[in-house]
């Protein structure tokens, strides 16, 4: 499991950076609304895992186990992105901080510890949102095989 959410957290950090340095290129690092992606980039990395998870335990993985894989990619993926951004934002661009700072839950806190605020937030909403979508994909993974009951 911890193998799995290694290398399926550092391929969705490779994704979430890609994704931002994009945005960064085009300009349109600045548009908050656009960090909704993340998520999906999140949820894609985290059912990939699950998938590759449940394909190595030959389709009979435990609930508690494929949501601990869950876990651990949104753990592992968050924690690399988080970095990232705080040494982006430190060493290339400081305007990302005034978008920040812009953010009321944020802008408070920020003038006294800057670099740990906005490295918390961004754990804080990586997990609590991988945590959530591995509750949501495990109700489709732990089934034995991919059907809806009662189905034709």
């Amino acid at each position: 499991m911890e193998k799995i959410g290694l290398k399926y957290g550092l391929i969705t950090a490779a994704g979430l950076i890609g994704y931002f340095l994009l945005m960064n290129l085009f300009g349109l690092a600045h548009i908050l609304e656009l960090r909704f992606l993340n998520a999906v980039i999140l949820t894609i990395g985290i059912v990939l895992a699950l998938r590759a998870y449940k394909k190595m335990k030959q389709g009979n993985i435990g609930y508690l186990s494929g949501l601990g894989a869950a876990f651990m990619t949104a753990l592992v993926a968050t924690l690399i992105f988080s970095s990232f951004m705080l040494l982006f934002i430190k060493a290339f661009d400081d305007s990302l901080m005034d978008v920040l700072t812009a953010n009321r839950m944020v802008g408070e806190r920020v003038a006294s510890t800057p670099g740990l605020v906005i490295f918390m937030v961004l754990m804080l909403e990586g997990v609590i949102s991988g945590a959530m979508i591995g509750f949501i994909a495990m109700q489709f993974f732990k089934r034995p095989e991919h059907t809806v009951p009662n189905s034709p």
